[in-house]
This record gives structure tokens, sequence and C-alpha cells, in this order.
């Protein structure tokens, strides 16, 4: 009989994917367990994860590794988190090359280099994106926020997923009360930031200086109207009492373009309203001096009359 190729090309295409392949779906094709060692030993193939290869000799590409992934993990596994949150179409994200995928309870996969593997009793409804299958949204967002220790990227993520109306604060909390409780007090912490009306880090850290400025109560991102109903506009912060608007000036949200800028404030100052205005990175480096700054647009706000306005809070 004529020798037998090392890999019968019919055979392993129809149990590989992007040239990765479980072993025993290798051997049921075909292929001897020798045979598969001797190549994964020469270096010609690789062994990514325990049980699972690839049939070249070259690094894996993002979208190989995460097949790699969930063959290891087996069928029906999802991938969630970073990667997942990404796929998702969220952008406000840290870099995490390392994948999270979930695992039914009873199924026994180690965590390896690259690779969280999450037993859990709560498989989420999953998505398919770009032919990866995916935890939904919210289950997504929330294991990325969970494994976070830096409160400015939780708020970022959470922020965009809310600002995007992509979920909502109610739908992340009851999720999060009935899921993994590990590293879920700062992800708590940051949704009652965000139920207030903080979207953004720069916005978190006025509200932080404003804990501690012995300012009036402070709304985040109210909607402001005329008395007729027209929009006025929406600063970030705003102090009913006395008519003071605060405003951040980040350029992720209010971008650089010095006329739309000087009409919102015109807008407001003509509606009676004091305007305060910082760069987020003053509010960072030089906290006392901003504070001194918002003491003296408010005593400057007391002085004068309350602005007749309209003033929506934030809704979550």
């Amino acid at each position: 009989m004529p020798r037998r190729s090392a890999i019968d090309l019919l055979a392993t295409s129809m149990v590989t994917v992007l040239r990765l392949a479980r072993v025993a779906d290798l051997v049921a094709a075909g292929l001897s367990r020798e045979t598969i060692a001797a190549r994964v030993r020469s270096g010609r193939w690789l062994r990514p994860f325990p049980g699972v290869v690839a049939l070249q000799s070259g690094a894996l590409s993002r979208e190989q590794q995460i097949v790699a992934a969930h063959l290891y993990c087996g069928d029906g596994s999802a991938l969630t988190g970073n990667e997942a949150a990404r796929r998702h179409g969220l952008r406000r994200l840290p870099e995490a090359p390392e994948l999270h995928l979930l695992v039914p309870e009873d199924r026994h996969r180690r965590c390896l280099p690259g690779l969280v593997v999450e037993r859990t009793a709560r498989l989420p409804p999953t998505v398919e994106r770009g032919g990866v299958v995916l935890a939904v949204f919210d289950r997504a967002v929330l294991d990325t926020a969970r494994r976070l220790a830096d409160r400015d990227q939780i708020r970022a993520l959470l922020g965009e997923a809310v600002g995007a109306r992509r979920t909502r604060v109610d739908r992340l909390r009851a999720e999060l009360d009935i899921g993994n409780q590990r590293g879920s007090a700062l992800v708590r912490d940051v949704l009652d930031e965000i139920a207030e009306g903080i979207q953004s880090a720069a916005e978190g850290w006025g509200r932080e200086l404003h804990a501690r400025s012995g300012l009036p109560p402070m709304l985040w991102n109210p909607v402001l109207r005329l008395p007729n109903g027209r929009f006025l506009a929406r600063p970030d912060g705003y102090i009913v009492e006395v008519g003071l608007a605060w405003e951040q000036d980040s350029w992720e949200f209010h971008p650089p373009d010095e006329d739309d800028t000087a009409r919102r404030r015109a807008d407001m100052v003509g509606a009676g309203v004091v305007v305060a205005h910082h760069r987020p990175r003053r509010v960072r480096r030089e906290p006392d001096r901003v504070l001194t700054e918002l003491w003296a647009h408010y005593r400057l706000a007391e002085s004068r009359p309350t602005p007749d306005i309209i003033v929506i809070p934030h809704a979550a």
C-alpha cells in the first residue's frame, strides 16, 4: 500500500478551524497520536493548550488564539471579559492580552498563561460576532470591570457602556447582584457615580473634588432649558441654588472647537448662569487651586440673581 501522508488534507480539513483542531478530532480523522506528537516536538506544529494543536509553526493570530481557547474549553464555552467587550463594540478598554472564557461549573479546565477560565453555575446567554461566541453585553462588561483594579478604567468602561445607551445602571446592578461577587465592590461604587450622572474618569475626578469642597450639592450632567422649554446646555456639573455651571473641557466629550465652546458658554452666560471651566489635568494636578477658583465662581454666582432656568437632572 502507498505510504500514508503525515497529514491527510481531506480528513483534517473536516476537523480544523483556522488550522486548529483538538487532538482527539485529528485522531478520529485518521492521524496517529505519535504523528501528532512528533510534529509538535519538531516545531512544525504548535500546542497552544492541552489537547489542542495548530497545524503551523508560526505564532497564532488573535483569531486563532480565541479558537484555540474555545477548543480547549469545550462546547458551550463563551468568551467574556475585555476581548468580548471589545467585540461588542466598546472602545474605552485597557490593554489586556489574556482571554477570559466561561465554562460550565462541572467542567474542569485550568487557567493557563494567556487564558483565564472561570467555571460558573450561571452561564449567560450568548451572541455570535464574527464567528466567535460571546457572553451577552452586560455580562461581558461586568466580567471586564470586576477584574480591573483602577477606578478610572472602570469609570471609562461603564461610562461608555451606559452613555452609549447599550445598557442601564439598573440592569448592570441586577446582573452584578446575581453574579460572581469577587471584585464587585469598586464596580458598585462606580455604578453609583454613573447613577448620579458621572460619565467619564474626568467627571469622576470632579465629583471627588467637589465632595471635599464644602460647596452645596452639584447635579452632574443635567439638562438646562430656558423657561420656554428651549434647550440651553448640558454642563458637566450644576449648582442649582446659585446657577453655577462647571465644565471640565474634556476633549473626549467636548472636542476642541473654540467656536462651539464659546457659543455654549455665551448662551449660558446670556441666561444668567455663571460658568467655571477647567481642563481635567488641572483638576487632577492642581486640586487646591481649582477649588479656590470654584469657590470664587460660587461667590460670584451667589451675589447675582438666580437664573430662571429649568433644570432636568440626569436619568441613569
